[in-house]
C-alpha cells in the first residue's frame, strides 16, 4: 500500500467513525482518480483550471462511490446555479475536497433531512483572521489556550462551521457568515452550535450538532439533521466548555 493510499484509508476510517448509521462514506484522490465526469457534470467546470477540474472530478467519483455504498445506483451529480451539488431526489449528501483528498457522504432522505461534510488542511489559521471566523465569546475562549495551539483550533472552528453551513443550506438555500453560529467543542471533538439569527426554515436558537477530528494532515467535520431539531433561544451567547 502506498503512502497516499494509506492516507486515504485513514481518512475514510476516520470519517466512518464520525457518521451515524445509514450514512455512506467514500474517499478518492484528485491525483489518482481515473473515473471520468458524466456529461451532465461537465458544464460546471468547462473553463476550470486543471487543479479545480481534478478535485471536482474526484469529488463526483467519491459521490458515486458513496451512492453505491448506500445500495443505490450511481448517478450524475450536477452543480446547481448556486454551485451546490444536485443529488438524486431520494438522497441527501455532501462533498468536500482539497488538493490531497475528496470525500463524499450520502444518506437516504427518508432517514436524514440533510448532511454536511468539510475537509480542511490541518494547518494553523493566521491570527489576524480569527475574528472573521470566531464570535467574541469564541475568541475569548481561544485566547485562553496556549498560543501555539490557537491557530489549529481556529481551523477546527472554520471546518465545523463549514460543515454546518452546508448542512443547513441544502434546506434553507440561504447564505450567512461565520458569526451566525456560536460553537461549543468538547474534548472528544463533538460540537454544539447555536444559530444566532433567523434563517429560512431555522429560527434563531436552532441547535446543530456534529463531530470534528484531526486525521493525518487534515481536519474533518460532519454535521447532519434528522427530522426534528432542537431550539434554544434563552442563551444570547454560547459559553465554551
Amino acid at each position: 500500500m502506498t503512502i497516499q493510499m494509506r492516507r486515504l484509508s485513514m481518512l475514510e476510517m476516520a470519517a466512518r467513525s464520525l457518521v451515524s448509521s445509514g450514512v455512506a462514506v467514500a474517499v478518492t484522490s484528485p491525483a489518482t482518480n481515473s473515473d471520468p465526469l458524466w456529461p451532465a457534470e461537465e458544464q460546471a467546470i468547462v473553463n476550470a483550471q486543471p487543479q479545480r477540474r481534478e478535485e471536482f472530478t474526484a469529488g463526483r467519483a467519491a459521490a458515486r462511490k458513496a451512492l453505491l455504498a448506500l445500495g443505490r445506483a450511481p448517478a450524475a451529480i450536477p452543480m446547481g446555479e448556486d454551485r451546490a451539488p444536485i443529488w438524486p431526489r431520494a438522497i441527501v449528501g455532501s462533498i468536500s475536497h482539497d488538493d490531497k483528498a475528496c470525500i463524499a457522504v450520502a444518506a437516504d432522505r427518508e432517514r436524514y433531512r440533510s448532511i454536511g461534510i468539510d475537509i480542511e488542511p490541518a494547518l494553523p489559521i493566521e491570527a489576524e483572521i480569527y475574528s472573521e471566523i470566531c464570535r467574541p465569546e469564541e475568541l475569548a475562549w481561544l485566547r485562553q489556550l496556549p498560543f501555539q495551539s490557537r491557530g489549529l483550533v481556529a481551523r477546527r472552528f472554520f471546518s465545523a462551521k463549514e460543515a454546518i453551513y452546508k448542512c443547513q443550506y441544502a434546506i434553507s438555500h440561504e447564505m450567512f457568515d461565520f458569526h451566525a453560529l456560536s460553537l461549543v467543542f468538547d474534548k472528544q471533538g463533538r460540537f454544539d452550535a447555536r444559530l444566532m439569527q433567523d434563517v429560512s426554515h431555522f429560527p434563531k436558537g436552532t441547535m446543530f450538532k456534529g463531530l470534528t477530528t484531526h486525521v493525518g494532515e487534515q481536519i474533518l467535520s460532519l454535521c447532519h439533521l434528522t427530522e426534528g431539531f432542537e431550539t434554544d433561544t434563552d442563551y444570547p451567547n454560547s459559553v465554551m466548555g
